[in-house]
């Protein structure tokens, strides 16, 4: 597998700390309510979708042979094709005994349309988040009421999947007027597009097709360093331990069947320092985390993604100017899930 994809799936998930870190500092910026989830809903987690499974059948009989057949993860499709999506990040901040202390919740909708095919299978995007909200609970059972940030519509950026910077996004976020929530929807971006990395990877690496049981594995990576925001100065460390992605099989999202990928990230060392005006964080973690994608086997897009997993960690934070303390915090777990919202009704996807 080329370099360039552990690379970028690294850079996506050093942030989950300074995310939590950030979000916590971002709670005072907003009122936040405490209801409580409804009967059928997780008392952990909230309302979650579930993806990319449906009850919807396919109706194109023909994908039942692609079981033993390559897939083609080929991106197809044509200028001005429009698909639109909604992610939804939850961090949850456990103490040393694994109990819930607090938990962040962002949300957005995020446009993306086609433009031009840059080479084969590969296409420019224009890139427009529709949507945003985020807020930060105050305690083991608060689950916050969002804050919606309206000048999040707008901001867009280009997308081109070879040379994309997934770490710093190239979008105007200061124009949310906070430091701390403009961190957030960069975060977030960096979520939504960086699925498309393990697709481009996993093309490269194939030739274009793969067949359900394909893996690849990784270790010994370098260390790499972790960026600001702006990106103009270091802020910590993050050294890989073990990576593996997995073709693990095929499932269907609205009808459509799609290849389900399936990838880890194990023993990661983290470190980070950071100083703002409104926290100061010296950190040390391990990270955890496992995911799945769900790509079309009809256009090769992905439809629908999601991830999980902890950081142990030992933590210092200083809120406001005063300097830092050792934090009881025993981890953060981080939950993103993304998928695809249709703008208007589908017709039934043609027969692989």
């Amino acid at each position: 597998m080329r370099d360039g994809m552990p690379r970028v799936t690294l850079n996506i998930c050093v942030v989950l700390l300074l995310l939590a870190a950030i979000g916590m500092a971002a709670a005072s910026e907003g009122e936040s309510a405490a209801p409580q989830p409804p009967a059928d809903e997780s008392k952990i987690w909230g309302w979650w979708p579930a993806v990319p499974w449906d009850e919807q059948p396919v109706e194109a009989s023909a994908w039942t042979e692609a079981l033993n057949q390559p897939l083609d993860l080929t991106r197809k499709g044509k200028a001005g094709e429009q698909h639109r999506y909604q992610i939804k990040r939850v961090n949850l901040t456990v103490d040393r005994e694994g109990k819930v202390m607090s938990r962040m919740v962002a949300e957005a909708e995020l446009a993306r349309t086609l433009v031009r095919e840059a080479e084969p299978g590969l296409w420019v995007e224009q890139c427009e988040w529709q949507s945003f909200a985020t807020a930060m609970g105050t305690g083991p059972n608060d689950y916050p009421s969002l804050q919606e940030f309206p000048n999040a519509r707008g901001i867009s950026y280009e997308f081109s999947p070879r040379t994309f910077d997934y770490v710093n996004p190239p979008a105007d976020f200061a124009r949310l007027g906070n430091e701390a929530v403009g961190y957030l929807l960069k975060v977030l971006t960096m979520d939504a597009m960086g699925w498309d990395a393990v697709l481009l990877s996993l093309r490269d690496e194939s030739g274009g097709t793969v067949r359900i049981g394909d893996t690849w594995r990784h270790a010994a990576f370098e260390p790499w360093d972790i960026t600001s925001a702006t990106g103009e100065e270091s802020v910590g460390r993050y050294h890989a331990g073990e990576m593996q992605t997995s073709i693990a099989g095929l499932t269907r999202f609205r009808g459509e069947p799609c290849v389900l990928i399936w990838f880890s990230m194990e023993g990661n060392e983290v470190t980070q320092k950071m100083d703002t005006p409104q926290v100061t964080l010296d950190m040390k973690s391990t990270e955890y985390f496992r995911g799945e994608i769900a790509a079309s086997l009809v256009d090769g897009r992905v439809v629908a993604m999601e991830i999980w997993g902890p950081l142990p960690c030992v933590m210092k934070m200083g809120f406001g100017g005063q300097p830092p303390t050792e934090q009881p915090i025993g981890a953060f777990i981080q939950q993103v899930s993304m998928w695809e919202v249709p703008a208007v009704a589908q017709e039934q996807p043609p027969g692989l």
